[in-house]
C-alpha cells in the first residue's frame, strides 16, 4: 500500500501537525496468524511454541525527553521502533504504537502534581514532591478530565495521529492503567499514606474513588481517541498486544508493600473496579508478591498474573500453584503468566531466565516471556536475531511440555 492510500478507515483530524502517513513491510495475514498463536496460548490450545515478545526501547535513537516532549521526536521513534523490531525478529513480533510512557505519573499529574526531570536526557520524569501533607486534603480531590488535565490531552493528541498515521496491520497502545491506591500513594507524603490507611481509611478510600473515575474517563477518552477500539492493542500502555477478552492490564505495583488483608480491603476492591468497566485482563505487580492467592478470580474476570523475573523469583512456585492447579480446581480454568526482564539485563541473562522459567512452570502453568533491549548500539543487530532464535527453541521444548487442554 503506498503512503496515503485508502484504508477504509476514516483518519482522525490532524490538529496542525503535518505528519505523512508510514507504511511497514508486513500483511495483515501475517499479523493475524502471529495473533492467533498467541490467542491460542492464552486459551491453554495446542501449539507450536510460546510467543517470545522483545521490546525494542525505550527511545529507539531518540532521546527519552524528547520523545515525551517532542511530537516528532515520539513520531520518529515510533517508526524506527517497527522498522528494527520487523527486520530484527523473524516471528512473533506484532508491530504496534503507543503514546509517551506516562507510567505512575498519569493520575496524579491529572490531580495537580508536579513532574520532575532530572539531568539525564535518557530518565523518565518522576513526581517532584508529594502534593498532600494533610490528610484531610484528599477530600478536596475531584474527579480530573482526560481532555483538559496533565499530560493526557497531548497523549490523546498523539494516538490521533497514531491511528491516523499508520497502516490498520500496526496495532494502537494506550494510556496505563495504573492501580487508584497506587495513585494515592504518589501525590502523598508516604509516612502519612500508610499511617493513614490505619488512621484515616475513609480518606485513602475517598481518594481511591476519585481514582478510578479519573482513571476510566482517561480509558474512554483513548477508546475515542483512536476510534476503531479493534485497533487498540490493549487497555494500557504495555508494549504488546492482547488478544481480544484480556485486553486489560493494570498496574498495581503497591500489592508488594501490602499485607493480603490490607491488599483485599484497600487496593483490590478500586482495581477490581477497573477491570469490570474494561474487561478481562491481568494485573501487573513487579513484586515480590504477598496476596498471590487473591489474584486470580472471576468477579471481575482476571485471567492471570504480569510481573518482574526479578522481584517475583521467589514467589514462583505459589504462582505456580495459584494459576496452575490452583485456579483449575477453584474456577475451572487456569491462569497465565507473563514474566519481564527489564533493560540492561543481560541477553544471556534473560535467556538463562527463561529456560528456568520453562522448567519451573511445565506442564501447568504457560509463562510468555517479555524481553526488553536497548537499541543504543552496545548489542548488535545480529545479537538481537540470534538471542530471539534462541529464546524461540527454549519456548518450543516449553510448549512441547505443556498439558494443552483437552
Amino acid at each position: 500500500m503506498q503512503p496515503g492510500a485508502s484504508t477504509g478507515i476514516v483518519r482522525p483530524q490532524m490538529d496542525r501537525l503535518d505528519i505523512e502517513p508510514r507504511t511497514f513491510d508486513v500483511d495483515a495475514a501475517t499479523v493475524e496468524s502471529r495473533r492467533e498463536v498467541l490467542r491460542r496460548v492464552w486459551r491453554y490450545e495446542p501449539a507450536d511454541h510460546i510467543p517470545i515478545q522483545i521490546d525494542l526501547s525505550p527511545a529507539c535513537g531518540e532521546t527519552v525527553r524528547d520523545t515525551q516532549l517532542v511530537t516528532e521526536a515520539w513520531f520518529s521513534s515510533a517508526v524506527r521502533r517497527i522498522e528494527w523490531s520487523l527486520a530484527l525478529l523473524p516471528d512473533d513480533y506484532l508491530p504496534l504504537s503507543e503514546p509517551p510512557w506516562l507510567g505512575f505519573y498519569t493520575v496524579p499529574k491529572m490531580l495537580g502534581a508536579a513532574l520532575w526531570w532530572s539531568d539525564d536526557p535518557m530518565a523518565f520524569p518522576g513526581i517532584r514532591e508529594p502534593m498532600v501533607r494533610d490528610v484531610e486534603k484528599l477530600f478536596e480531590l475531584r474527579p480530573a478530565d482526560p481532555r483538559t488535565d496533565g499530560v493526557v490531552p497531548e497523549a490523546l493528541r498523539r494516538l490521533k495521529i497514531a491511528a491516523a498515521c499508520f497502516p490498520p496491520e500496526v496495532a494502537i497502545g494506550g494510556v496505563d492503567v495504573t492501580s487508584p491506591l497506587g495513585d494515592v500513594m504518589e501525590i502523598m507524603d508516604q509516612t502519612l499514606f500508610f499511617v493513614s490507611l490505619k488512621r484515616r481509611p475513609d480518606a485513602i478510600q475517598y481518594a481511591s474513588d476519585v481514582g478510578v473515575q479519573t482513571q476510566l474517563a482517561v480509558q474512554r477518552a483513548v477508546r475515542e481517541a483512536v476510534g476503531d477500539p479493534a485497533r487498540l492493542a490493549a487497555n494500557g500502555n504495555w508494549p504488546t498486544w492482547r488478544p481480544e477478552g484480556g485486553k486489560t492490564l493494570v498496574t498495581d505495583d503497591i500489592a508488594s508493600l501490602l499485607s493480603p488483608a490490607v491488599y483485599e480491603r484497600f487496593d483490590r476492591p478500586y482495581t477490581d473496579r477497573l477491570f469490570a468497566e474494561l474487561g478481562p485482563g491481568l494485573p501487573h505487580v513487579c513484586g515480590p508478591n504477598p496476596a498471590v492467592h487473591l489474584y486470580v478470580h472471576d468477579d471481575p474476570v482476571i485471567l492471570g498474573h504480569n510481573c518482574s523475573f526479578r522481584y517475583s523469583r521467589g514467589d514462583f512456585a505459589r504462582l505456580k500453584d495459584e494459576l496452575g492447579r490452583g485456579a483449575e480446581e477453584r474456577l475451572g480454568r487456569r491462569g497465565h503468566l507473563e514474566v519481564m526482564w527489564e533493560r540492561g539485563v543481560p541477553l544471556a541473562d534473560q535467556l538463562a531466565g527463561f529456560r528456568e522459567v520453562a522448567e519451573l512452570f511445565a506442564p501447568d502453568v504457560v509463562a510468555i516471556p517479555y524481553c526488553q533491549i536497548v537499541p543504543d548500539g552496545a548489542v548488535k543487530d545480529e545479537e538481537v536475531t540470534a538471542f530471539y532464535r534462541d529464546m524461540r527453541a527454549v519456548s518450543e521444548r516449553y510448549a512441547a511440555a505443556v498439558r494443552w487442554a483437552a
